[in-house]
């Protein structure tokens, strides 16, 4: 007799949970009766239901208690009985108690998984919503930060233009080949000597190069500033110039050169 595999045979369990015939209770009172064991094993497993059962849910009352704590005496007596005398009816105690609370038990653990589930699901898809609405109100507030900041600047170099004495002049890339499409405007007060220059189109240079300004008169043209492409539509300030009759931008080496490089003009606008 395989002792050890009649225990993992999942009979045991099904004796105290009352789910045996008569016969295999029987069986399994008889087993236990013969092999310490087996009588070790429902023991255990007696004292495991009811474990699990005071966790779960309410503890069942002293009654049933009584009733599942004493099924085996009574069902080895009545077994006894029924060896001593062949007439004498059978009677068997059956354990749906146990059954019963189990079975509830199954039920509360499954309803609890199933609100776990449910709530844990429901909040992590409230926590992303959240957490997606303040990187959004984040990156709003980056953005109406930079705005105002774009039309405070907009709005003094308006201020500029309007309470100086400021003469347009455009510059065209027309007749170059090095841009053809480029637009500058330079703005200058003669009478302040202020030179703010604004760029409509330029194209990006590498890293090694960079746009400069030059104001062309009686003594040749002088370096006035460096032009930033990227920043367009808006003043960028340039050194005081007293007199010009023309104004011209180059490419130059990174940091500009003291004369500029005539074969890499690209735009040239006259005073008028």
């Amino acid at each position: 007799m395989d002792i050890q595999a009649y225990i993992s045979s999942g009979k045991l369990e099904l004796f105290v949970l009352g789910e045996l015939s008569v016969r295999e209770q029987e069986e399994v009172m008889q087993m236990a009766k013969q092999y310490p064991e087996i009588k070790q094993e429902l023991d255990q497993i007696e004292e495991a239901m009811f474990a699990f059962d005071n966790m779960v849910g309410q503890a069942p009352s002293e009654t049933v208690k009584s009733k599942v704590l004493d099924t085996w005496d009574k069902e080895v007596k009545t077994t006894s009985k029924k060896q001593g005398s062949p007439k004498e009816e059978t009677k068997v105690v059956a354990m749906q108690p146990w059954k019963t609370y189990a079975a509830a038990a199954s039920i509360v653990a499954v309803v609890a998984s199933v609100f776990a589930v449910y709530f844990a699901t429901c909040y992590y898809d409230v926590d992303e919503k959240f957490t997606a609405m303040v990187n959004e109100r984040s990156v709003l507030a980056e953005e109406l930060d930079k705005y105002k900041v774009n039309y405070e600047q907009t709005d003094a170099q308006l201020e500029t233009l309007l309470t100086g004495n400021f003469e347009r002049v455009p510059m065209k890339g027309d007749g170059f080949e090095m841009q053809k499409d480029a637009q500058v405007d330079v703005w200058w007060d003669k009478g302040a000597e202020s030179v703010f220059i604004s760029v409509n189109t330029l194209n990006e240079l590498d890293e090694n190069s960079d746009y400069q300004l030059w104001a062309i008169g009686d003594d040749g043209p002088v370096g006035i500033g460096l032009v930033n492409a990227e920043q367009k539509f808006s003043l960028q300030q340039m050194q005081a110039v007293a007199a010009a009759g023309a104004f011209a931008i180059t490419i130059e080496p990174k940091g500009g050169s003291e004369s500029p490089t005539l074969e890499k003009l690209v735009v040239l606008g006259p005073v008028a």
